[in-house]
């Protein structure tokens, strides 16, 4: 049967507003479909009656009122918004942002964005899109740049760990709300703890390199994330920036060089700002092809450790050696540890690096104490290695399975491990492992987060001066004082004190003189493999008498 005009122009006018707004009311949307569907039913039956066709035209009147009262319930007035989402906690609510950032006022529009990300209230990360064109287009025939900065927010995974998921949504939640204070700008969450800004109408790299230290500065404000435990931190962004048209002429270009960026902040830090350039390119490359002969390594045994003595300065006698690890690349040759281990960390190949090296020490152990050798092995965790819940009993299996005591292994952190003193599972898996009877040190002291509240509630044994403080010996009057004190500290903790990094007979007799206890450094022995390392030690003795050879430097063992 044939529609009659009222009943056809209701509807169509009814499909082509919904259709021109396509995107801005989904609900909406689906609603006014679902009643034209209706109506044409009833118009396609074989009920042909004047009853059916007044229906369809009454139907029909209905949807175009309701269509037309849905675009106007969405569209919000110049420079206001829709508020928080009221699906939310009535706490989250009071900390989430507008969900237009941007103000009429500025430069870029009136913009205004369908979604919002549920945690921070920011739009949805499909607003960058329009904005970016919108933008262009009002910057058509100007010379300026568009900067998209890309944050990554430090340390998240730890304070979930320490505090809990909820401190880590009140940290996002607040760091949302700080960028989006950031006018003109449009900010939006893109995933976890990853958020992208977008910057128009700059006048040159260096106004948007200060849009980026602002950030960085607000963000970095101290941030109450759990009133109940009265924990309050300073928050911390690792920060990449790519401009248009100087890196990129779309979106996505502009997305996968910021995040390269970004990524190569975190690598150094964090809480840095890095700008895109072309030598990133080329680091990732090799990154990425290290990475994948690291993975190699492992499975063909390319990594190996060296032995470096640490020396009793009271009696000139070994006392203990650090394993150091070393790869032999088959073609890059020897790669240093400072180079492969950020990428170990990283990409996750940590852990099971992290395991060979606890069970290759755990085996020399057992080889010294077949050579009638029992002295310490010292071995560096690192941070992401020693927050693994399972590390406790990854090293008591290795101790077992070698017939090794624990008092034989001796782990050495970093100070960057305490940057929150208080984390929970950094603290268990000290505890558990002090308790199991292994030696811990606290390794280069004095150069991250020196702190004596974990030199007195943490049972470490051992306190290692970092080699920048020992080199000042003899030169910088400010370095003597820190090693004196350091020491000192040692002295009133009962904690023993080992400097790294003597290489002057100079140094020696000034850590002898200070009081410092034990030494390591070229002074005494370089690493060296296992068989010359197995040389220092006199086979009738528990530990060797040793002298300077002062020509080359290396320890000769005494057999008289």
């Amino acid at each position: 049967m044939n529609l009659n005009k009222g009943t056809d122009d209701g509807a169509r006018w009814t499909l082509r507003v919904v259709d021109e707004r396509k995107g801005l009311v989904a609900d909406g949307q689906r609603i006014v479909a679902a009643l034209v569907l209706v109506i044409l039913l009833l118009l396609l039956s074989d009920m042909g009656s004047d009853w059916f066709r007044w229906l369809a035209r009454l139907g029909a009147a209905v949807v175009a009122m309701f269509a037309a009262l849905v675009l106007l319930l969405a569209r919000r007035p110049h420079g206001g918004h829709a508020g928080p989402d009221r699906r939310l906690p009535a706490k989250a609510r009071r900390s989430a942002v507008p969900s237009v950032v941007l103000p009429r006022s500025a430069r870029h529009g009136d913009f205004r964005f369908s979604g919002s990300d549920e945690l921070t209230g920011l739009p949805a990360v499909n607003s960058l899109a329009p904005a970016m064109d919108t933008i262009r287009r009002q910057m058509d025939g100007i010379d300026g740049k568009i900067a998209l900065l890309a944050f990554d927010v430090d340390g998240l995974t730890d304070i979930n760990g320490s505090h809990g998921f909820q401190a880590g949504d009140e940290l996002l939640r607040m760091v949302g709300e700080r960028l989006a204070g950031l006018d003109p700008a449009i900010v939006v969450r893109v995933s976890g703890d990853r958020f992208v800004m977008l910057v128009g109408h700059l006048a040159s790299a260096c106004e948007a390199d200060l849009r980026a230290a602002s950030a960085l500065e607000r963000v970095g404000r101290p941030a109450e994330i759990d009133r109940e435990a009265n924990v309050t931190i300073k928050p911390s962004l690792s920060v990449g920036m790519a401009l248009w048209p100087d890196h990129g002429a779309s979106l996505d270009d502009l997305m996968r060089r910021a995040e390269m960026a970004m990524n190569d902040a975190k690598q150094r830090g964090g809480g840095k700002v890095r700008q895109f350039s072309d030598s990133m390119i080329r680091s990732l490359r090799n990154r990425s092809e290290m990475e994948r002969d690291l993975e190699r390594a492992i499975a063909e045994r390319q990594l190996y450790l060296h032995f470096q003595a640490q020396v009793d300065l009271a009696s000139g006698r070994v006392s203990g050696f650090e394993a150091l690890m070393r790869w032999r690349h088959p073609e890059r040759g020897n790669v240093p540890p400072a180079q492969f281990i950020p990428i170990a960390e990283s990409s996750g190949l940590i852990r099971p690096i992290g395991a060979w090296l606890i069970d290759e020490a755990c085996h020399y152990c057992s080889l010294w104490r077949q050579f009638g050798v029992d002295l310490t092995m010292a071995i560096n965790i690192s941070a992401a290695q020693f927050r693994q819940p399972d590390l406790p009993e990854i090293i008591a299996s290795s101790l077992r399975n070698h017939g090794v005591t624990a008092g034989s292994l001796e782990l050495e952190l970093t100070e960057s491990l305490f940057v929150d003193p208080t984390e929970i599972m950094m603290r268990r898996n000290i505890e558990q492992l002090a308790g199991r009877g292994l030696g811990l040190a606290i390794d280069d002291f004095g150069t991250g987060y020196s702190s004596l509240a974990y030199l007195k509630r943490l049972p470490f044994g051992k306190i290692k001066i970092d080699k920048s403080f020992v080199s000042g010996i003899g030169v910088e009057a400010f370095d003597e004082a820190i090693v004196r004190a350091i020491v000192g500290l040692g002295g009133t903790f009962g904690r023993t004190v080992l400097a790294e990094g003597v290489e002057t007979e100079e140094q020696r007799a000034f850590l002898v003189a200070a009081g410092c206890r034990q030494a390591q450094g070229y002074l005494f022995s370089k690493p060296l493999p296992f068989r010359q390392a197995l040389r220092l030690v006199d086979r009738t003795a528990r530990v060797p008498q040793i002298r300077i050879a002062r020509d080359d430097l290396r320890i000769q063992p005494s057999l008289g």
